[in-house]
């Protein structure tokens, strides 16, 4: 399978193997920067590092081996078999209209799933495939107009809750094939990526745009690829840029050839944060040799030239020769080759990942298993003895004897070296010497040879002079040399595979794999001794001395057992997990082939927590956790499994937790506490829910959805994850009951919230929304109203700074009584560059505030350097608090309007 070029490609990693306790993966992630949207989803850049994309088979990212920067987004596709859409045209004479089988990786801020087109060859029509449905997304492509096949164009994938993420912009890459279709000096150009361009809400507000680097690199006249790297993020407050580095020397090898410079953060004036990266490129070695790949050193975050902060990694060293690992106890510390060791915080701090070599459960204690290491070496449960050397010399057939030890009804394995020094043979004189002639070396057939023998039973004939294994049953042998030309010195040597003391544990090495062992944390770089350290265990819970490992279809690793103990003396948690195991494969035929089935594997491939134990560092039991959970199918489709076989999407329609706690310690004293949650099958979000305290108390939640009111309107926009109603019952009896109103025509935002008393079924309206401006900012709510006049507490909102952030808060007032009033504090806003700028906005907010037309309100009013933070509070006293931040964006102070410092913050890293 191919993948797309290399900064994208390892976000699969990211979908399908989640990082959890389960699977030994350490979460390793660094946030660098933020960008408020318009009330959608969080924007920024997030650094994450998996030691699983840190092999000597994976590319150097954009920002380093091991590491990816989450930014925007971007649907990644991963090739499966050759490119869907490899006949373009039916005059191609090997036209044929092939099976769709390509994978696309979607990555969008805070959620990530997969999907494929489906063909339909008969009909040549085509359907996308949700593969991870439980995200309840909506997925819809454009294309190009082409009776032969599909040609995408762009992607738009709707969330939930409305939000629209629009993938208009892409790479390509090339396939050269003569066989197919092709563009130019026989290459095909198709799109590898898909990239994230603009975000919308649900009334079709921009939330967010995305523009990119686009490069075509050529070698000669040869396409090799069309890029797309992510330049501007831009929202309403500011936006985030992105400088890249391109190195054509890098053309071709284990690295993407650009790599990221510096990240910076922007409002509309001004830079906020930057931040630096440094690389170094050493030598790592990889299936095909050894070769120079990009790994991330330091990220500094700048003020112009001077460094406010710097961050640093520290790897373990290349080595091309993992230990030998048997898994014959649990291994020690283990140092995978340029897998992440330490992170040197701006405080000098340091986390240290320490590793060790994994291990799945293997069953060494059967009678088949003890029987067959009679017969195998396996340095867990034999050793080999080699007993003392027996021989003479000989020059006529001699024999010797020896005992194999052992049960004489089970064969085992013992060896024989035999070695012989021949005489040199002596010839007739030589008239011309007057020495005897030494003949040719001897041939085969005159050497000296052995016959083995076991009582009667011939095991061996003519073997000679080797070391030669033999596997037969316990008891003596005979072994006969034979001469049949001359004699000399001959010499036995036996050695014996022997049984070590069982019982064995029960493990096996995992094919290389490794896992997180500790995680420690020091006050100092120079620090020897961990302040903090958290260390894991995998051990079976139930089976003594045995590892809890298990390999998914062969492939992925999961640990059903995981231990958890911080420091000494602090008790220990203990982490159970199902596994695909726990719900065996079963015979299925598929397309008239008989293949298997994985049920549930969706839900269970990256480990499904069972239950949760907490105990004292006495071995008491304190407290349990224990899931039940029932499944049901989410879509009758079935999608094939990369180690084969088929599953189809389940979702958990129904979980019970059962919390017990032992204050004391004592299973005698316990306080237990139930708690039960049942989805939708429509958008698989929580439909009820149930908790029993400990004294008995019975409490329950109901939720309803736009689909259960028929709000058109929302369901037309995919709102289908919007809470519009919910309800409370303690004991059987209603004690609450809520809902959010969508009323408006011209809108998809709340026209009102509404509370329903439980005794006559009264309704009030709690919080009325009254009016929005067009980017979806509240200027207007009502609260305790009259239900009679509809009259109530009015409140406006005044939004400033390109209508991103609220300056002023009025209560009592509705917008139409400070509309036009507001213009100049808006315009001010607006300005706000700097600090002169500020202080006119200061200026205009006091005489706001003085305008006789407000003074029945009351008032209070904010001023902000955006993206960073408030800056002034003036409350409707008129005591103003400042709000002082350092070059770094940190809060420092906090300033009354005397001039006095009320709150004072020291940041003191270590240089």
């Amino acid at each position: 399978m191919s993948k797309p070029v290399p900064s994208v490609s390892s976000l699969s990693t990211y979908t399908d193997t989640p990082v959890s306790l389960s699977t030994g993966i350490p979460n390793i992630s660094i946030p660098l920067l933020a960008l408020s949207g318009n009330g959608g989803p969080n924007l920024g850049l997030q650094l994450s590092y998996n030691p699983m994309n840190a092999s000597g088979e994976e590319a150097g990212s954009e920002v380093g081996t091991g590491w990816l920067l989450f930014k925007g987004g971007v649907i990644s596709r991963q090739v499966i078999g050759n490119v869907d859409e490899v006949f373009r045209s039916t005059t191609n004479l090997n036209y044929q209209k092939n099976t769709f089988d390509d994978e696309y990786y979607y990555n969008l801020p805070g959620l990530t799933g997969k999907f494929k087109i489906d063909r339909n060859v008969e009909q040549n029509t085509f359907r996308i495939i949700d593969l991870t449905p439980l995200n309840h997304v909506k997925i819809e492509y454009t294309n190009e107009n082409n009776d032969a096949t599909l040609l995408v164009t762009s992607f738009t994938i709707t969330d939930d809750d409305g939000t629209k993420y629009y993938f208009n912009d892409f790479s390509s890459s090339v396939l050269y094939d003569g066989y197919y279709d092709s563009i130019g000096a026989w290459g095909m150009e198709y799109k590898s990526a898909f990239f994230l361009t603009q975000i919308k809400d649900a009334n079709d507000v921009e939330i967010a745009s995305f523009t990119y680097r686009k490069d075509t690199k050529y070698d000669g006249t040869m396409l090799l690829y069309k890029t797309c790297k992510l330049e501007k993020m831009i929202s309403a407050s500011g936006n985030i840029e992105i400088t890249y580095d391109y190195d054509q020397t890098l053309e071709k090898t284990m690295n993407d050839p650009y790599s990221i410079k510096k990240v910076s953060l922007n409002n509309s004036y001004a830079k906020v944060t930057e931040y630096a990266f440094e690389y170094s490129y050493p030598q790592m070695t990889y299936s095909e040799g050894t070769e120079k790949r990009r790994q991330l050193e330091r990220i500094k975050k700048m003020d112009g030239q001077n460094v406010l902060e710097q961050t640093s990694f520290v790897y373990n060293p290349n080595s091309s020769n993992p230990p030998e690992f048997y898994a014959c106890e649990v291994s020690g510390d283990y140092a995978p080759s340029n897998v992440l060791r330490k992170i040197i915080f701006p405080t000098k701090g340091v986390t240290e990942y320490v590793y060790e070599m994994s291990d799945v459960f293997a069953d060494k204690n059967s009678q088949l298993v003890l029987d067959h290491m009679l017969t195998s070496y396996n340095p867990c449960m034999n050793f080999t003895q080699t007993y003392p050397a027996f021989g003479s010399y000989i020059n006529q057939q001699t024999s010797y004897t020896f005992t194999v030890s052992g049960d004489p009804a089970k064969k085992k394995a013992f060896w024989l070296n035999f070695t012989a020094l021949h005489d040199i043979p002596i010839g007739p004189i030589d008239p011309d010497t007057g020495f005897p002639t030494i003949p040719p070396p001897l041939e085969p057939d005159q050497m000296m040879n052995y016959t083995l023998s076991r009582g009667s039973e011939i095991v061996a004939v003519s073997q000679q002079g080797e070391y030669t294994q033999f596997i037969n049953y316990p008891g003596q042998y005979t072994v006969t040399v034979n001469v049949p030309y001359v004699g000399g010195d001959v010499n036995f040597q036996m050695t014996e595979l022997m049984p070590k003391p069982g019982p064995y544990r029960n493990a096996a090495s995992a094919d290389g794999k490794y896992r997180i062992k500790s995680i420690k944390r020091y006050n100092d770089i120079s620090s020897s001794t961990a302040e903090k350290s958290i260390s894991y265990s995998y051990e079976s819970f139930s089976l003594n001395n045995s590892s809890s490992g298990y390999l998914s279809l062969g492939k992925d690793l999961l640990f059903k057992n995981v231990k958890v103990t911080e420091g000494i003396g602090n008790g220990y948690t203990q982490y159970y997990f199902k596994t695909p195991d726990d719900y065996p494969y079963y015979s299925y035929v598929k397309d008239g082939n008989t293949t298997l089935f994985w049920p549930y594997y969706n839900l269970t491939k990256g480990g499904l927590l069972e239950k949760i134990e907490v105990y004292n560092q006495n071995n008491q039991l304190l407290s349990r956790d224990r899931n039940e959970y029932t499944f049901a199918i989410a879509d009758d489709t079935d999608y094939a499994l990369e180690s084969g076989g088929y599953s189809r999407t389940a979702w958990i329609n129904y979980s019970k937790t059962t919390s017990e706690v032992y204050p004391s310690g004592s299973s005698n004293s316990l306080l237990q506490s139930v708690s039960e949650n049942t989805a939708r099958a429509d958008n698989f979000k929580p439909a009820y829910s149930k908790s029993i305290s400990p004294d008995g108390t019975v409490t329950e939640k109901l939720y309803k959805y736009a689909q259960d009111k028929n709000l058109t309107s929302l369901l037309t926009a995919n709102m289908t994850g919007i809470q519009v109603e919910s309800e409370i019952k303690k004991d059987g009896k209603t004690i609450g009951k809520s809902e959010i109103k969508f009323e408006n025509t011209s809108n998809r935002y709340p026209s009102s919230s509404i509370e329903i008393n439980a005794n006559d079924g009264s309704v009030k309206t709690s919080v009325r929304y009254d009016l929005y401006d067009e980017k979806g900012n509240i200027v207007q709510y009502t609260t305790d109203i009259d239900p009679l006049t509809g009259k109530g507490n009015a409140f406006t909102v005044i939004w400033g700074y390109n209508k991103t952030m609220p300056i002023a808060k009025i209560t009592g007032a509705k917008w139409s009584d400070v509309d036009t009033l507001a213009d100049d504090i808006v315009a001010k806003s607006n300005a706000d560059t700097n600090a002169a700028a500020e202080k006119e906005l200061l200026t205009a907010l006091d005489a706001f505030r003085d305008n006789p037309s407000l003074k029945k309100f009351q008032i209070t009013t904010h001023t902000y350097d955006p993206l960073i933070g408030v800056t002034s509070v003036t409350p409707p006293t008129g005591i103003r608090e400042f709000y002082k931040y350092d070059s770094s964006g940190r809060l420092i102070s906090v300033i009354n309007s005397d001039g006095n410092i009320v709150k004072e913050t020291k940041y003191n890293n270590k240089q």
